[in-house]
């Protein structure tokens, strides 16, 4: 029996390529600096125009209306942000915007695709190490052509942690965000650190470089491609309370084995995050 999804996997390993090349000559020459919900929620005509040549490629090879799309750039100018059954691209053309505009080498192209609500492959290249990270459902997660898997270590005062502190910067965040860090980090763990992105960090995890990563406040379309890397890889997603990952919920652990997750989440201060599918509130 034909592997139906194939051919869209091979083909987004192609289209991560080749937007990871735009960025890497994008990053030669001038960058343009723009804001999104805050002045640290950076965007640049980069990550605009890398969305829509990911999405123009995938449209041209599938067709116009056969495939539904969740882009980081389109959500952000009002497009919805609904996962359905229908075959679905959820997509950050460029993860780590801040890095790229300041120089600092850690920017990835992340590609989902899920069908059904459930995430059948993911694609994470990080455009600047040139390392393509990419798993399928039940094949396995890979970092170029090499298989990768997860770390053994159970341990937690032997791991290495990563995690982020997102682009709100209210006080009481803020405070929750760097009080959950400095508990982990006296349990103690070897210790903490942050790429600065969500997919290259799930990969780091993927690959064995670190044991978890947690965040509250990342999107759909920063984790949805490393979630399914991680899980090819052997390690498991949770939400930060312990219960079932929730693509939508932005809150998300992603470790090694629940021997590590359940020790960090019992450190973690939540705070709230509105869901990527709460209704757009109309002006």
């Amino acid at each position: 029996m034909d592997d139906p999804w194939q051919k869209a996997y091979d083909f987004a390993v192609e289209v991560a390529r080749k937007a990871g090349a735009e960025i890497r000559k994008a990053g030669e020459s001038e960058i343009r600096v723009m804001t999104k919900s805050s002045t640290v929620d950076l965007v640049t005509k980069t990550d605009e125009r890398v969305e829509k040549i990911i999405i123009g490629s995938l449209k041209a090879e599938f067709g116009e209306g056969t495939h539904c799309f969740i882009g980081e750039e389109s959500v952000a100018k009002g497009e919805p942000c609904i996962l359905t059954d229908k075959p679905t691209w959820i997509i950050d053309p460029v993860d780590g915007t801040t890095n790229f505009v300041h120089g600092f080498p850690f920017v990835a192209v992340s590609i989902a695709f899920a069908v059904n609500k459930e995430l059948e492959f993911g694609v994470v290249y990080s455009c600047l190490e040139d390392k393509m990270y990419k798993a399928r459902k039940g094949k396995g997660a890979f970092c170029d052509e090499e298989q990768i898997q997860v770390s053994d270590v159970k341990d937690i005062h032997k791991s290495i942690i990563i995690s982020e502190h997102g682009t709100d910067r209210s006080k009481e965040k803020v405070t929750k965000i760097f009080s959950t860090m400095q508990k982990i980090l006296c349990i103690p763990v070897h210790g903490l650190r942050g790429s600065g992105t969500a997919a290259t960090n799930m990969c780091l995890v993927a690959s064995g470089a670190v044991e978890a990563f947690f965040e509250i406040g990342i999107h759909c379309w920063d984790i949805a491609a490393g979630a399914v890397i991680v899980k090819e890889a052997g390690g498991i997603l949770l939400d930060v309370d312990g219960g079932p990952f929730d693509l939508m919920s932005r809150r998300m652990v992603s470790a090694n084995n629940d021997v590590i997750a359940n020790r960090i989440i019992k450190e973690i201060e939540i705070f709230p995050a509105e869901r990527d599918d709460a209704p757009v509130q109309k002006k």
